[in-house]
């Protein structure tokens, strides 16, 4: 059963799978920004322009930077800018084909806990040191930790990093107001203000759970 989990460890992202985890954020993120378009649809097709437009991107120099920091890569500058402009002739497979030449995808090893192998423990601890890595406080994360808590507090690494699993583990992203009033909309990631939802997904346990079981059926599709 071990196996089944490593038939990918270690392996290049293909470009589709660079294109399901930009569907994925825009997905999960474009809901909760009224600068976004949550009704566009994220295709290969689409250029460079588009995307950004649909999820309130930032220019090619500091996107660049950023997607490189989001996928552990050290792309240079230069080939950035030939691959993000101009914006609106490029497309967004071209940026897939980018990473996946260089992004590779977490090798989970089972971590062996009481005689057993845990895939669950290595893929927990797996995403808690790339949440540091990324500057997240995780002194105090275990499983048992309210996602909700850290979505609040690190919103961008906590979704790159679920996202960059390759899989859906969280149904929908929703913010509830705690406080009526005016000047109470101002910051949506306010923790005295507002509140994030994750549906049935309330701790990092639950998101583990979700995130094995989807490699599970990822792999029996593949057999």
């Amino acid at each position: 059963m071990v196996g089944l989990y490593m038939i990918n460890c270690g392996s290049q992202y293909t470009p589709s799978e660079i294109l399901e985890i930009f569907k994925e954020q825009h997905r999960l993120c474009s809901p909760l920004d009224p600068d976004t378009d949550p009704s566009a649809t994220i295709t290969p097709e689409m250029t460079i322009h588009a995307w950004r437009s649909a999820n309130d991107l930032i220019g090619w120099k500091k996107l660049g930077q950023f997607l490189n920091q989001e996928f552990r890569l050290d792309i240079s500058e230069q080939e950035w800018y030939s691959t993000l402009e101009p914006s609106k002739q490029r497309q967004l497979i071209d940026v897939c084909k980018l990473i996946s030449k260089y992004a590779q995808k977490d090798t989970y090893e089972p971590k062996i806990l009481f005689g057993h192998a845990c895939l669950k423990a290595t893929v927990f601890l797996t995403i808690k040191s790339n949440l540091q890595k990324k500057g997240v406080n995780v002194s105090n994360l275990r499983p048992s930790s309210v996602l909700s808590d850290y979505l609040l507090r690190y919103f961008s690494p906590m979704i790159e990093e679920i996202t960059l699993t390759g899989t859906r583990p969280i149904e929908k992203i929703e913010v509830s107001r705690k406080k009526k009033g005016f000047w109470n909309t101002i910051n949506i990631f306010d923790a005295d203000r507002f509140e994030i939802l994750t549906g049935e997904v309330k701790t990092f346990r639950d998101l583990i759970e979700q995130i094995v079981d989807e490699n599970r059926k990822i792999a029996r599709g593949k057999n």
